[in-house]
């Protein structure tokens, strides 16, 4: 059986670590991140508070042909995450949308995405954001496929989000 893929980014940021949580459960900045920045469909907050999210999100995804037949183009997912202060450190996992069938089932999971962002101090008014992402597919035949193509999606969005972080930093807080 094959084991999952992890995919890792670190950057380091021109801002405290308590800075950085701030603006991370910011409602404001996600919405602009996510919506403006890296143009997804839709956004909803389920829930938000100073340590905890709960979003559903429709983004909009570059597929290889094969999977843009399976997958579609109404692929969404909530994304559950909660922040332990004390490790400055943030666990999230992907989950199919509530969702469910005719029948009362929800939606069967065939991706199972979880990850970590890592918060440290890096120095003066700096700090050292890690992302760990587990990727692991559950279809016969394409999970490799799947597994590749979310791991170059995520190099993708973290180059965008990190570029208008520091942006946002700059304006906000700097």
């Amino acid at each position: 059986m094959r084991s999952m893929k992890t995919v890792t980014e670190s950057v380091v940021l021109p801002c405290t670590v308590e800075a950085f949580w701030r603006v991370f459960l910011d409602e404001t900045y996600m919405r602009t991140l996510f919506m403006d920045e890296l143009k997804f469909k839709e956004l909803t907050i389920l829930e938000l508070t100073d340590s905890t999210r709960k979003i559903l999100a429709t983004p909009k995804v570059n597929l290889p042909s094969l999977l843009e037949k399976l997958i579609g183009d109404s692929f969404a997912y909530e994304e559950h995450g909660t922040l332990d202060r004390g490790k400055s450190e943030w666990t999230w996992r992907m989950l199919p949308p509530v969702a469910v069938d005719g029948k009362g089932k929800a939606k069967k999971e065939f991706v199972s995405t979880r990850g970590t962002i890592r918060v440290s101090a890096e120095g003066d008014a700096q700090c050292r954001r890690t992302d760990t992402v587990q990727v692991e597919a559950k279809l016969f035949g394409v999970g490799g496929l799947i597994e590749s193509t979310v791991e170059k999606e995520l190099h993708s969005a973290w180059t965008r989000e990190f570029a208008f972080l520091r942006s946002w930093l700059a304006k906000k807080v700097g």
